[in-house]
């Protein structure tokens, strides 16, 4: 999935969830074209100020067992041409649950990660609150490291956000992270590993269709992290079909 503030969006999604009514069950296809790729706080492609052209497709369905429970399952892939041909170099699947507290939610989605001939996998868990500036929490535990070349640590996300209605079809979102690998992860050093601080666009084309651009600035700790440029910005677009 879209790594970093993508972990954050689902635990955005577990918080909204329990809107929905027993039995529903609804999905999210996205098509997005990104500059980075960026994986708690790691640039993978190793872009930083060079962006590049990458696509991420994914799909998220949610099935709500009840008024407080809800499934979660869902695929993302990464397409680009770092291999030399357009083609999709990593693809990964997740399934979870959420519960909604009343006050907020808490999730937990185990995630396989396949790229480099074999599979890294991750366990997830989240706690939201649905009050000011939307604070939330997730412990994102690396239960196998596959072709990573890290160790099999805990990065520990937290996260604000709040959204702008300047219009009936369009929003402002602003939203900020931190990551700290509590343990080794990246590398085998601990400690501060990002801090981003994003905005967002989304025009509503109908009930159904969204468009939408985004901005994010990230600083980085090269020593937990790995990257070789320390600070960087990212961009992305990308356009929603929800039924």
């Amino acid at each position: 999935m879209k790594k970093t503030i993508s972990i954050l969006a689902l635990v955005g999604v577990a918080a909204t969830s329990g809107n929905a009514l027993a039995g529903d069950l609804s999905a999210t296809l996205a098509l997005d074209a990104n500059s980075h790729f960026i994986s708690y706080g790691f640039d993978v492609w190793g872009g930083g100020d060079e962006p590049d052209f990458i696509f991420n497709p994914s799909l998220n369905i949610d099935y709500a067992v009840n008024d407080t429970l809800t499934l979660n399952a869902g695929i993302w892939m990464d397409v680009n041409n770092q291999t030399g041909s357009f083609e999709t170099v990593e693809t990964d699947i997740w399934v979870g649950a959420s519960y909604d507290l009343g006050f907020g939610s808490i999730s937990a989605t185990f995630q396989n990660w396949q790229y480099g001939g074999t599979s890294e996998e991750i366990l997830d868990v989240g706690l939201s609150f649905d009050t000011i500036l939307s604070p939330s929490i997730t412990l994102h535990k690396r239960l196998g490291a596959g072709a990573s070349g890290g160790n099999e640590g805990l990065f520990v996300v937290g996260g604000i956000s709040h959204d702008f209605e300047l219009s009936s079809s369009l929003s402002l979102g602003l939203s900020s992270s931190l990551g700290i690998a509590a343990t080794e992860f990246h590398t085998d050093e601990t400690g501060f590993g990002f801090a981003s601080f994003g905005a967002s666009l989304t025009y509503a084309v109908s009930e159904t269709v969204s468009v939408y651009g985004s901005l994010t600035y990230y600083i980085t700790d090269d020593e937990v992290v790995g990257n070789a440029t320390d600070d960087f910005l990212t961009f992305g677009t990308g356009i929603s079909f929800s039924f």
